[in-house]
């Protein structure tokens, strides 16, 4: 079995086991990005702007982690 079957296969029980949590960590991740790219326009990020970007990555790690805890039950 090469890597691309094996991606594959975890690909199709993650979206069958974590259902709507990857719908959930697309938004996050987004918020993400959304935050960081308004934060850096200027050149500078200011303390108000590292506290969001904390605060949106701490939601990133909180999904994943439950992800993570819904696969380990799997296998």
């Amino acid at each position: 079995m090469d890597w691309y079957q094996v991606a594959l296969i975890v690909s199709v029980v993650l979206l069958f086991v974590a259902g709507g949590r990857i719908k959930q960590l697309t938004k996050e991740v987004k918020d993400l990005v959304d935050v960081f790219s308004a934060a850096i326009a200027d050149g500078e990020i200011s303390k108000e702007e590292l506290d969001s970007i904390i605060k949106e990555a701490k939601d990133v790690k909180d999904i994943v982690a439950e992800i993570t805890r819904v696969l380990a039950r799997v296998g």
